[in-house]
């Protein structure tokens, strides 16, 4: 009886966590952040309502740079790609549409290979569907580390880092 309400109890504590976990992905299979070396450019620049000219993936999805890996140090990882999704490429060398700088690559210490550009570590919010940049400005943290995310904008851009602007790291959960 007892192993029996465990085993119950596993279970449910399982679909529970399948069911809050939602925006994770394994960069190992071909999904949103991962580029697997067709001809689609890995990033582009779109022009996206307030936020002016900013970087996206061949989805349309923004994208962000965290601004404590200015140093280009990985710091967003475990329960923080969760919500913040590395953009990784499988193979070669990352390609752009109409870019003012270069791309990159870094390997990530699970052995993934992260996409940048003039040296800052791109992810998207997996809040964002393709269009939108809502996660500009955004303050979070994840295991005792504070994080400031910013969309990486390409020329002139609204100041999205306002006074007053507390977005309070809230997810909409």
């Amino acid at each position: 009886m007892k192993r029996s309400m465990i085993a119950v109890a596993a279970v449910v504590a399982l679909l529970a966590l399948a069911a809050c976990g939602g925006g994770g992905y394994d960069s190992r299979d071909s999904s949103p952040g991962t580029q697997s070396g067709d001809d689609t450019a890995t990033v582009s620049v779109e022009e996206l309502g307030g936020s002016g000219r900013v970087l996206v993936d061949s989805a349309g999805k923004a994208l962000y740079a965290a601004d404590e890996e200015a140093d280009s140090s990985v710091v967003c990882t475990g329960a923080c790609t969760s919500f913040w999704i590395p953009l990784t490429i499988d193979r070669g060398a990352p390609s752009g549409d109409s870019l003012p700088s270069e791309l990159g690559v870094v390997e990530r210490a699970d052995g993934t290979r992260q996409v940048t550009f003039d040296g800052k570590r791109l992810y998207t919010f997996v809040e964002d569907k393709p269009g939108e940049a809502s996660g500009d400005g955004l303050s979070d943290a994840f295991d005792g580390q504070q994080f400031t995310w910013h969309v990486v904008s390409v020329g002139d851009a609204p100041d999205s880092n306002q006074e007053g602007d507390d977005t309070g790291g809230s997810y909409g959960y």
